[in-house]
């Protein structure tokens, strides 16, 4: 069961992440340096699986389990995770 509060918070991750990215993004526009392009594109996906077992919660409560959407969450996480530190390694 998702209270109100957790909905919010999740909407407020998505924004404050996704403004996050878009400043990541723009110095990539900026610098044309790869590695801001695949930290950007990692936290994407980091963010959106950060908050996924809250998003299936509130769109998909009846079809998924709570233990299998925080499952398909981490396993959103990892690739994210990976990315990010394939950037950082490369740079």
């Amino acid at each position: 069961m998702i209270t109100s509060i957790e909905a919010i918070l999740t909407a407020v991750v998505y924004l404050l992440g996704g403004a996050f990215i878009l400043f990541i993004y723009e110095a990539y526009t900026h610098t044309h340096q790869k590695n801001l392009l695949m930290l950007s594109i990692g936290m994407f996906i980091l963010i959106f699986g950060s908050n996924f077992d809250m998003l299936t919660g509130l769109v998909l409560s009846d079809y998924i389990e709570e233990s299998t959407s925080r499952i398909l969450a981490l396993l959103i996480e990892i690739p994210g995770i990976l990315i990010m530190l394939y950037s950082a390694i490369r740079s």
